[in-house]
């Protein structure tokens, strides 16, 4: 893959992870998700680590399918098989600064990793 293939196939891959997210789609974030994911960030003051499946049901808790967030792509870096990309974006009222690690495996890029902040 050059360059430019890996920056279009994570532009898609964060497209869907903010459509999915907004939409509580399980199915999809399950997909795009390592098993042993993290979510991790400040939520009212308090440090919030969640698993990949407590993530996945805060945002089936707050699915919003009529909306269509806001979201962009701040930076990408990708180093052979990982990457990294800075993603602003709108989820459940609030906008959000997300750093997603990501690793490619088997072909396609999966989330290993998400760390936000609240704007």
């Amino acid at each position: 893959m050059t360059t430019s293939e890996h920056i279009a196939a994570l532009t898609a891959l964060v497209e869907t992870y903010v459509m999915a997210m907004t939409r509580g789609d399980r199915p999809t974030l399950e997909r795009i998700f390592f098993d042993r994911a993290s979510e991790v960030g400040h939520y009212e003051g308090e440090l919030l680590w969640n698993s990949r499946d407590a993530f996945i049901a805060m945002c089936e808790d707050a699915a919003d399918a009529e909306t269509d967030p806001f979201w962009a792509i701040n930076s990408v870096s990708v180093q052979g098989d990982i990457a990294q990309v800075h993603v602003e974006n709108d989820w459940a009222g609030m906008r959000f600064d997300d750093f997603l690690t990501l690793l490619l495996h088997e072909g396609s890029w999966r989330i290993v990793s998400k760390v936000y902040r609240i704007r």
